[in-house]
């Protein structure tokens, strides 16, 4: 006869961890805390694959919220998600934190930040040429200089990251 295995519970350091995490999300991208949990829990869970019924089971969530976090986090046809998923959300379905996951996702992100930097400058152009106020003209040059900043410093932060990581794994 077939035993099923129950994991074992959070710790209080685990525990601890997940909560920080989910604070993290809501505080910063509005992300709700159970979502946040399922990503704190997916970054330290043993083994790091996890079906949805034991991620239910440790974070005392419902499996239809598990269900619905999941299929948020694991968007069809991205190439750049942090988790996979593999299995229907009908069935009992194993998630996984991609291993090295983050910063594609971030190099993703932040790969649409040139285009949004040029609609931005076109933008403050033809809205300076037409004379527009000088505070509608100051909010957009203050977005157009954050975005061409961050365009420009990205690609050299995410090369460093690379090379880093590249010379801690020889």
């Amino acid at each position: 006869m077939a035993t099923e295995t129950t994991p074992a519970a959070l710790t209080e350091s685990e525990k601890t961890f997940v909560e920080k995490v989910a604070q993290y999300y809501y505080e910063n991208d509005g992300m709700p805390h159970e979502r946040g949990r399922v990503v704190g829990y997916m970054m330290i869970c043993d083994p790091p694959a996890q079906t949805a019924d034991e991620i239910s089971l440790m974070l005392g969530v419902e499996r239809a919220a598990i269900d619905r976090i999941v299929d948020q986090l694991t968007p069809e046809n991205d190439p750049v998600s942090v988790f996979e998923r593999t299995g229907a959300l009908s069935e009992n379905y194993t998630l996984r934190l991609r291993e090295n996951s983050w910063a594609p996702k971030v190099r993703g992100i932040f790969s649409e930040f040139p285009d949004f930097h040029r609609i931005a400058a076109t933008g403050l152009q033809e809205l300076r040429a037409e004379g527009a106020s000088d505070e509608r003209l100051r909010r957009l040059a203050n977005m157009e200089r954050f975005l061409g900043f961050v365009s420009s410093e990205m690609p050299a932060i995410l090369e460093r990251y690379e090379k880093n990581r590249s010379s801690r794994n020889a």
